[in-house]
């Protein structure tokens, strides 16, 4: 989650070139993987969809959802946004409910994914009881904590083409990473075009500290009582305004 500054030389001067720290965000997550990878076995059962209603599912890493932690002290959103409704996937589905009426959403953090890179392919099991003739839209956010890119371009169109063929009515679309890592974003976008997915690009926010949280910042927790941000993992992921901008390039790729 964290960055640091690699010192190269090129062309007779030094160049900073900023990097996200990788490794302890990856770190940060496996502390929890076990318990998240039992949690979802548990639920080893199709999810229900509500009839009648536009069906959403949100696919992501802790940009989506994360669960409470030392470091983060809500259940329900998006890490870093500093309450509920202003994370993008709350943002989004209130919109959707706004154009479309009846709304039956969920959110699902799948870091898992990214992070086992050698059994990508097997960990998508534990998605499967989401997935559903029933959807008719579903946004994949994912990427951020997958630093073994060997085969992740692979990986990532047969995870679209899982959910195309588990999921024949949604639309697909594929948000662009929010941190810079060594091409990655490029081999999502490729494999969004390979089939046939929408992707959103977030080039415009993508590393700005304007659209990061900060350290600092107030958030609500699930207890009612404001919190400051204290952890630089945390601090990086989008604040408010990033959440937003999410939210809406995510809104202007919607299908009529």
């Amino acid at each position: 989650m964290l960055s640091f500054c690699a010192l190269r030389f090129c062309r007779g001067g030094y160049v900073y070139r900023h990097e996200k720290r990788q490794s302890e965000r990856i770190a940060l997550l496996e502390q929890n993987i076990a318990l998240l990878k039992k949690e979802l076995k548990s639920q080893n059962q199709t999810i229900a969809w509500e009839d009648g209603a536009f069906c959403y599912l949100a696919i992501g890493n802790s940009i989506t959802q994360h669960g409470l932690a030392d470091y983060w002290w809500s259940s329900d959103r998006g890490m870093a946004a500093s309450t509920t409704d202003s994370d993008y996937f709350h943002i989004v589905c209130d919109q959707l409910e706004d154009r479309k009426g009846k709304l039956d959403a969920k959110a699902v953090n799948a870091f898992f994914w990214e992070t086992l890179h050698t059994d990508r392919a097997e960990s998508i099991a534990l998605l499967e009881p989401y997935l559903s003739t029933r959807l008719d839209l579903v946004t994949i956010q994912l990427g951020e904590n997958a630093a073994n890119l060997n085969t992740f371009y692979s990986d990532f169109v047969y995870l679209i083409q899982l959910i195309k063929e588990r999921c024949p009515e949604a639309q697909i679309i594929v948000i662009g990473d929010f941190w810079e890592y060594q091409g990655r974003d490029k081999l999502k976008e490729r494999a969004a075009s390979e089939t046939g997915a929408v992707y959103v690009s977030l080039a415009e926010i993508k590393d700005k500290p304007a659209y990061q949280a900060g350290l600092g910042t107030i958030v609500y927790g699930d207890d009612g009582e404001p919190h400051d941000i204290d952890h630089a993992g945390v601090a990086v992921h989008p604040g408010d305004l990033g959440m937003q901008r999410i939210a809406e390039n995510i809104l202007a790729a919607l299908a009529e």
